[in-house]
């Protein structure tokens, strides 16, 4: 399955359903990275098609926003998050809250993704007994015995300008240290080969266009589609 992230706070909102219209005629899913911007406009809700609305876990209003999610028709992805999106008294919530919020979902939806960077070792239980689906970051590992999701930023091609625009995400990776192709993918430069292992070990591959573009995205239809 193919599908595309977006940050919700890179969008104009009134375009949202727009955007969203376009990226469901020809994905299978729209994730919606609300985690800096909490999407609650109930209009825009009611509307999304086949999308993914991550939640960030450790947030103080996460179950008043989880009690209007889990009302509409869309998938709900969980993820420890950002820190730097939290005030001080949210840093100090413990990762383990993510199970609280992982446990208050299942009580209303079965079908669930959960983010694993950093807490791999906290939620791969759950996700096992409850067959939710593992989402990952793409230069990360995955251990868990489930249906996977790979994020891939991606542009047509790697240069300074999306570089610098990367430059925060870059340096929150344990390992990183100049090495920017084990992190993001450079459509121009892509191998077969690449691309046959990334659909052999996941179920779902999530394309980040960091330049969001629409030529961007069809070209990440057209290398990912085949």
């Amino acid at each position: 399955m193919l599908s595309i992230a977006t940050k919700l706070s890179q969008i104009n909102q009134n375009t949202l359903i727009e955007l969203n219209n376009n990226i469901y005629k020809f994905f299978d899913y729209h994730v919606i990275d609300a985690e800096k911007t909490p999407l609650t406009d109930e209009n825009i809700l009611e509307n999304l098609k086949n999308a993914v609305l991550t939640v960030q876990s450790k947030r103080k209003d996460v179950f008043e926003l989880l009690d209007l999610y889990t009302s509409y028709n869309f998938d709900i992805c969980v993820v420890l998050g950002n820190k730097s999106y939290l005030s001080d008294e949210e840093r100090r919530y413990k990762k383990s809250r993510i199970l609280d919020v992982i446990n208050k979902c299942l009580k209303i939806k079965d079908s669930l993704w959960v983010g694993t960077e950093g807490i791999e070792d906290i939620v791969k239980q759950v996700i096992e007994e409850n067959d939710l689906i593992a989402f990952y970051l793409y230069g990360c590992e995955c251990n868990i015995n489930a249906k996977k999701a790979i994020y891939l930023p991606f542009a047509n091609e790697i240069n300074e300008d999306v570089l610098k625009s990367m430059e925060n995400y870059l340096k929150r990776r344990k390992n990183y240290n100049g090495n920017w192709q084990d992190y993001l993918i450079s459509l121009k430069n892509i191998k077969k080969d690449f691309i046959k292992n990334i659909k052999r070990k996941n179920d779902i591959i999530v394309g980040y266009p960091i330049k969001l573009q629409i030529e961007e995205i069809k070209c990440f239809k057209e290398v990912f589609g085949e």
